[in-house]
């Protein structure tokens, strides 16, 4: 969460956001924009699958409680139904703080994403596609491990199919394939995060979460492992100029510089080996005076994201030229500190409230 906010401390703050995807590839002005934007990518495709894997873990809990299976679907049904609306009605809004404080002729780079640039007021991101992950595999958290792992594969090969080759990034597609396949603008929708390529790192941490209940110390064992190996698979396919929408571009900028809407195959292998690797290095060389204050975001991750998100949308009106990467490093820094009391007294409060309350879905 807290690594998140640097990607939107750049867009609010530095007036500086690259968008990589299937009609374009990203442009950075300069090393650190590219550095700062690359750090942010391990988000994404982390959260997708530290919720698959919370699903699992989830449904476990609340069946030793006495749950039905029909009831925690329904609870993972409505929680996924509340994400999506809460992007809409919610996070929104904090986003066009953003594009109306920008100054007139700053070039903030668009969201090069294809389709057309109006008649768009239904904007689905990162939540939208959360939500739609939770209600999917929500109602398949009971089927067989063959099973998700055949739907993790089916829907990654489905997306890489219906995506075009960026020659037709102007075409505007149908509504159901934006919103399913195609990331672009077709009005009266602009879709950033499609929602079947997003099932994929999901599905992943399905298989995940079932190993963590299975065998957690040979998971434990195995996860630097596994990262280490979809890293090499990574370089090997990216060398050979495989598993992305475009080609490596010259240099170490070039050879990085992969596709996330959607999701290609080297952009999920690269970000989720390291995710892998980081899950297994820093559960044991973190100390608890490291952790505890990470996990207090860990614990409000909704809430922390909308505060995030209105508390830069606010300070962009202080910034509408854009600043240096050092003061927006401060910016985000600052801001970060002055959220965690709210942070805090959030999963506090949230604690304490029944497991079906509203506000336990924060």
């Amino acid at each position: 969460m807290v690594l998140m906010a640097i990607d939107h401390a750049s867009f609010f703050i530095a007036r500086v956001h690259a968008t990589e995807s299937w009609a374009a590839q990203g442009e950075y002005a300069s090393l650190m924009a590219f550095v700062t934007r690359w750090v942010t990518h391990l988000c994404a495709p982390g959260f997708f699958m530290l919720m698959g894997a919370g699903l699992v873990w989830l449904a476990q809990a609340r069946a030793r409680d006495g749950w039905t299976p029909a009831r925690i679907r329904r609870f993972f049904v409505t929680r996924g139904v509340v994400l999506m609306l809460i992007q809409q009605f919610i996070e929104n809004p904090a986003w066009l703080l953003g594009f109306l404080s920008i100054a007139p002729g700053v070039a903030l780079e668009p969201p090069n994403i294809g389709g057309g640039p109006d008649g768009v007021f239904v904007v689905l991101l990162v939540v939208s596609a959360l939500g739609f992950s939770m209600i999917f595999w929500g109602l398949l958290i009971r089927v067989p491990s063959l099973f998700v792992a055949a739907i993790t594969v089916a829907a990654f090969f489905a997306g890489w199919y219906f995506t075009p080759p960026p020659a037709e990034m102007a075409t505007l597609f149908p509504v159901p394939l934006r919103v399913f396949f195609i990331p672009g603008n077709t009005a009266p929708v602009s879709v950033v995060y499609s929602w079947v390529p997003w099932l994929v790192p999901a599905g992943i941490g399905v298989l995940l979460g079932r190993a963590v209940l299975a065998a957690p110390d040979r998971t434990r064992m195995a996860l630097p492992w596994v990262g280490l190996a979809a890293l090499a698979v990574f370089i090997g396919l990216r060398g050979a100029g495989l598993g992305d929408y475009h080609q490596p571009g010259p240099g170490f900028i070039g050879f990085m510089n992969l596709t996330k809407y959607p999701p290609s195959l080297d952009f999920l292998l690269a970000t989720l080996g390291i995710n892998l690797f980081l899950i297994a290095v820093l559960s044991r060389v973190f100390t608890r005076a490291v952790a505890e204050p990470l996990e207090v975001f860990g614990r409000s991750p909704l809430f922390f994201y909308l505060l995030h998100l209105y508390v830069f949308g606010v300070l962009s009106w202080a910034f509408r030229h854009g600043t240096t990467w050092f003061v927006m490093y401060l910016v985000w820094v600052a801001a970060v500190v002055a959220m965690y009391p709210a942070c805090r007294w959030y999963a506090g409060f949230k604690a304490r409230k029944p497991i079906e309350s509203f506000w336990r879905l924060l």
